[in-house]
């Protein structure tokens, strides 16, 4: 692939690498109860996330996108609605909002789901059941938050979930986007 479609999975390569190091910044603070400011990354199986043709690429960057969005969705119903992390956590859910649509149209369907007027959010168990194939060691990665409080201990949990999330589709685009999209 060439051209504008080459320079915008590019963009997307780079936005969810970036999106990576804001999150990490988030939870690098000294309030985070977590007893690992920054998660690792998670064991992926990279072989999974290796598509073997553009159609795959296309098909499982749409579902990792559209997943992202929908849980990012949910995710801001827990947010608490402060300068620190309310307005980021937004702006991410539309970076990925728009990266989803737009593969969606690459892929002939709707921009949103289901041609829904209104995205609905995606759970926590629904997003892990997605990302699970691409992750070796189930048994210490999996993180989760409080759908029911919104506060700020519960602040860092969330972003430890979609830092989860982040990993996966960073790799996932640093491993395939070289390989199909060429900058001329």
């Amino acid at each position: 692939m060439t051209g504008l479609t080459a320079e915008l999975l590019q963009e997307i390569m780079s936005d969810e690498a970036v999106h990576v190091r804001v999150i990490q910044n988030l939870l690098d603070d000294e309030d985070n109860p977590l007893p690992v400011p920054i998660r690792a990354v998670p064991n992926l199986d990279e072989d999974a996330l290796t598509q073997a043709t553009f159609q795959d690429f296309l098909e499982t960057a749409a579902g990792f996108e559209n997943t992202g969005s929908g849980l990012y969705h949910g995710a801001l119903l827990n947010i608490t609605q402060t300068q620190e992390y309310f307005p980021v956590a937004a702006g991410l859910a539309s970076v990925e909002s728009r990266h989803a649509s737009w593969l969606n149209s690459l892929l002939g369907n709707a921009l949103v789901p289901d041609f829904a007027p209104v995205e609905a959010p995606i759970d926590q168990t629904t997003t892990l059941s997605r990302v699970a194939p691409f992750v070796k060691d189930k048994r210490s990665t999996f993180p989760s938050f409080d759908t029911s409080v919104v506060s700020d201990r519960n602040n860092f949990f969330i972003l430890d979930f979609v830092l989860f999330l982040e990993y996966i589709e960073a790799a996932f685009y640093a491993i395939n986007v070289p390989r199909f999209a060429e900058l001329k």
